[in-house]
């Protein structure tokens, strides 16, 4: 099948078509279509009716190549499918957090969602300095539902076989596995950093031992352990959010894979943006250190309230069951030793993906806006230093930071630090 990316009246005219969708924009002969996209990897439209803007949705259209690249870099087909399969499995499990699909098509590499005009995407509004009373709740929430539902902690062993070989994502994976894990700790020729960021910095992610075994650690881990359906790429773009409401969003990198990977990717990023308010603040004549502490909170909660979660749910399904996971019945003190093991080695894990990740935003491909938006190239590199001190931190001494307080202590000690950049 040959990818042909929409006109506007294409779109429209498309849309007229499909039942489902002309009942959610209504009889308007006239929609406007807007390309929202960041040209990245999808081409993103929103489309409305021109006589009642509030009658929207939003419509992604997957290339079969990765659009920032162009066709030298091909991606799978059907990656529009898992897409749809990923969003529909989320939102049964947590519909409160994930948008409606309103349409798929195969054929035209296309999927028609909710639109969630009253939300902006995360990072934009934690760049503005936006407090999110229910953000940490929220996501939480959603971590602990998807992560514990597709594991073997609750599935039949052979439905989690099944699901396995169900969602194998190659090519999406490989994607990861390069810019990730591989790709910033040598000297490739895809990673892009900032001119004034010290050689030492970079020298020092391809020759450090102690950060390259772990980083190496890692992606053996993101390769090899199947743990449950992760969303595979759950950063602060990849939810959109307001005052009361939070969804997660592009779960096309979805498949089973470790479940401290989607825990340590939204924490890796709030840490990002944590560390690149000096210079947001600053500039709007504002003092840093009130949003940053806000952040660090944010963490906080986003990881004890996922683990409260998740081991309440597990503790209720073996309850309900009448038999814990080890064996045995549920309730006995093996049980929750074996639980709260589980629990540490999660942080760990949730830890040395977010060194992983925050690494990659400084020297890979694909940055982010709070650190690319930093005009001043010295701060920029002064931000950049910290992040990426901080960022071998967690992954060097996953095992030893016992807490999650722990870890926001040291990532507020090491703000503090003065840098030579």
């Amino acid at each position: 099948m040959h990818f042909e990316a929409f006109s506007s009246s294409e779109l429209a005219a498309y849309l007229r078509g499909i039942p489902a969708v002309h009942a959610r924009l209504g009889d308007d002969s006239e929609l406007q279509v807007v390309e929202v996209g960041d040209g990245n990897l999808n081409y993103v439209y929103f489309v409305s009716s021109a006589r009642d803007p509030q009658r929207s949705v939003v419509v992604k259209q997957a290339p079969p190549f990765l659009r920032l690249v162009g066709e030298s870099w091909p991606l799978p087909r059907e990656r529009m499918e898992r897409e749809v399969a990923a969003l529909r499995r989320f939102g049964a499990l947590c519909p409160q957090h994930v948008p409606r699909v309103y349409h798929a098509d195969s054929e035209r590499f296309l999927i028609v969602m909710q639109r969630l005009a009253s939300h902006r995407v995360l990072r934009q509004g934690l760049i503005d300095g936006i407090v999110y009373p229910h953000l940490a709740d929220h996501v939480s929430t959603f971590l602990a539902r998807t992560l514990f539902h597709g594991s073997d902690l609750y599935l039949a062993p052979d439905a989690k076989k099944a699901a396995v070989g169900g969602d194998i994502n190659t090519e999406l994976c490989r994607i990861t596995e390069d810019l990730v894990f591989t790709f910033p700790f040598e000297d490739d020729p895809s990673n892009v950093y900032s001119p004034a960021l010290p050689a030492a910095a970079l020298e020092r992610l391809r020759t450090h031992e102690p950060l390259r075994r772990a980083a190496g650690e890692m992606k053996w881990a993101f390769m090899n352990h199947a743990e449950t359906l992760v969303h595979g790429d759950l950063h602060t773009g990849s939810i959109m959010a307001n005052e009361r409401e939070t969804y997660v969003i592009d779960p096309e990198f979805a498949f089973y894979g470790p479940m401290g990977f989607d825990t340590g990717a939204f924490i890796a990023n709030l840490l990002l943006a944590c560390y690149a308010r000096e210079w947001h603040d600053r500039v709007a004549g504002r003092d840093p250190v009130v949003y940053q502490r806000w952040l660090l909170e944010q963490v906080v909660r986003v990881w004890n309230g996922f683990a409260q979660k998740f081991a309440g749910l597990w503790r209720v399904h073996e309850r309900e069951t009448g038999r814990a996971y080890i064996g045995g019945p549920a309730d006995t003190h093996a049980a929750e030793a074996f639980r709260e093991d589980f629990m540490r080695r999660l942080l760990a894990d949730t830890l040395g993906f977010a060194g992983c990740k925050m690494i990659r935003r400084i020297v890979g491909m694909a940055k982010v806006a709070e650190i690319t938006g930093i005009k001043d190239e010295a701060v920029r590199a002064r931000v950049e230093v910290r992040c990426l001190r901080l960022a071998e931190a967690l992954l060097v001494q996953r095992r030893e930071l016992a807490s999650i307080e722990a870890v926001t202590a040291l990532a507020a000690q090491l703000l503090a630090q003065p840098v030579d950049a």
